[in-house]
């Protein structure tokens, strides 16, 4: 065993998985990426007591994306970065512009936002804080999807609590929604912020179809895991689940051009912020 983790994936070995996580997943493993899918793999291997790469592979490849295992693996092979109010000046642009000019469209008092690649949960708890200081006076029923393909983030994300320093680039008129447990170094986001959102694991690379229209739509750092073909179906895909006048957000080095030109570029107050928005007929 000790000797597996000196032992690199072969070129083949890694073929199999990419090609496997790829098919499953729409996730795309580049060869530069090869040790860190290697690394990934062996805490399964580990865990497992397996001696070889191919043994877990041959113990995976027919099993369904939801079973046990399934979610594990794609606990390990999905990544997770992300913080409170990243890339802050998108979040000034839901308040100022984006949220504003839905609420002049909307005949109805419901917002509905997807955060489609939620991790830990950061990003959906940012939007609810911008949500309930902007429209929270206004009788608005807001719901926030927050999804992810694993199903170990989400734990967390559900959970709602984090290391006291995750919470340093919260802006001070947003403190009021959270709770600093100093003593224990945790910290916590109030439950009203909570009850608005619901966490689920889902895989991007199947149907939205089940899924309500959104109003808003948050997609960041997602696109550059996945190839264009890949990307293209995703858009497609998101743009029929937004309302008219509903808007699509990326992450600042992603990009729609190449991809789609269903939507309408936005920026604001002159700033490229890579909000797209979907065109109202």
């Amino acid at each position: 065993m000790d000797n597996l983790y000196k032992k690199e994936l072969t070129e083949e070995e890694f073929k199999k998985f990419r090609d496997y996580i790829y098919k499953k997943s729409g996730i795309n493993y580049t060869i530069n990426k090869k040790i860190i899918l290697q690394n990934r793999i062996r805490r399964r291997l580990r865990d497992l007591g397996l001696n070889s790469y191919l043994e877990y592979f041959n113990l995976i490849k027919n099993k369904p994306i939801d079973s046990p295992e399934m979610i594990k693996f794609f606990d390990e092979v999905t990544t997770n970065e992300t913080s409170f109010f990243r890339h802050e000046r998108q979040f000034v642009a839901l308040k100022s512009m984006i949220i504003p000019e839905l609420l002049e469209i909307k005949r109805n008092k419901d917002l509905n936002v997807w955060s489609a690649a939620a991790s830990m949960g950061k990003e959906a708890y940012t939007i609810s804080m911008v949500l309930k200081e902007t429209v929270g006076l206004h009788n608005y029923k807001m719901k926030i999807l927050g999804t992810d393909l694993n199903n170990k983030v989400l734990n967390m994300a559900k959970l709602g609590e984090y290391d006291i320093k995750d919470g340093k680039d919260i802006p001070r008129e947003y403190e009021k929604y959270v709770i600093r447990d100093k003593e224990n170094g945790i910290l916590k986001i109030k439950e009203d912020l909570k009850k608005m959102i619901e966490f689920k694991r889902f895989n991007l690379k199947e149907s939205y179809s089940f899924f309500p229209k959104m109003d808003v739509i948050f997609c960041r750092n997602v696109f550059i895991y996945f190839e264009k073909k890949t990307q293209k179906e995703m858009v497609d895909k998101f743009y029929d689940r937004l309302i008219p006048g509903g808007f699509f957000i990326l992450g600042h080095s992603e990009t729609l051009n190449g991809v789609s030109d269903k939507f309408i570029y936005r920026k604001f107050n002159g700033e490229n912020l890579m909000i797209y928005q979907k065109p109202l007929k």
